[in-house]
């Protein structure tokens, strides 16, 4: 009987794929976030839909309180659905832009909860840096390098705690520099760390990991002992001039 062929690899190909199993790690460790965001707005619409039930059954019936619950209503389901387009960002195949400022508090803001966790903080002393210079990009090359970037400090801090700090590199990158309790100053820590809630992660967000997913995103990022910079991202010959609203 004659053995099958070996499968022959592509290297880029084998890359592409490494670079989706980050990203769909990076996915789930913010979709507790995504879904709390989502969630919030939905419990208040159907909590109003429970009064403005009572209002139409009342006796006298009162069409301003009616309408002014039915508008509040509107106005919780009109951000679920930007929300839900939101979802689009995060799509590698997604042909809008946004500005790299409005897409970095993003990032910051996902993150925060998980942080937390670990008794991590972003350092807040000095402004953020805006990326006001950056081109717009897509958004998914910004979103995922950031959370990806602030995941593998997070997994070199082991527990520890400390603090992020967020600055601008000599050639107008960002840069992540994770600085430990111990060496953190003054800064106080909460001594437990507590859990996610998420169970074990059996993968990590290592150096490899994360070079992948800068390559297959088109960054160029330098990894160094509890630092990332991820360079300017320069715009896509294809990106359209003009910004989506942040």
């Amino acid at each position: 009987m004659t053995r099958p062929a070996a499968p022959v690899f592509e290297p880029a190909l084998v890359q592409a794929w490494i670079a989706a199993g980050v990203r769909h790690e990076l996915m789930m460790r913010v979709l507790p976030a995504l879904r709390h965001d989502m969630a919030g707005p939905l419990s208040v619409a159907r909590m109003g839909n429970t009064v403005l039930r009572r209002y139409l059954s009342a006796d006298p019936f009162n069409p301003e309180l009616s309408l002014k619950r039915l508008s509040q209503t509107e106005e919780q389901l009109n951000g679920l659905v930007v929300l839900i387009r939101g979802l689009g960002r995060w799509d590698v195949h997604a042909t809008e832009r946004a500005a790299a400022p409005a897409l970095l508090d993003q990032a910051l803001l996902l993150m925060r909860p998980l942080l937390d966790t670990q008794n991590l903080q972003i350092a807040e002393g000095d402004s953020l840096p805006d990326l006001a210079d950056w081109p717009s990009v897509a958004p998914p090359r910004l979103l995922y390098l950031v959370i990806g970037a602030l995941i593998h400090l997070q997994e070199s801090a082991e527990g520890a705690g400390g603090l992020v700090r967020m600055q601008r590199a000599d050639d107008g990158g960002l840069r992540l520099r994770l600085e430990p309790a111990a060496a953190a100053g003054d800064q106080e820590f909460p001594a437990p760390v507590m859990t996610s809630g998420m169970g074990p992660r059996p993968l990590r967000i290592d150096a490899q990991a994360l070079q992948c997913l800068a390559i297959d995103l088109g960054a160029e990022i330098g990894i160094g002992d509890r630092q990332v910079v991820i360079a300017p991202l320069a715009a896509a010959e294809e990106d359209a001039p003009a910004a989506i609203a942040s």
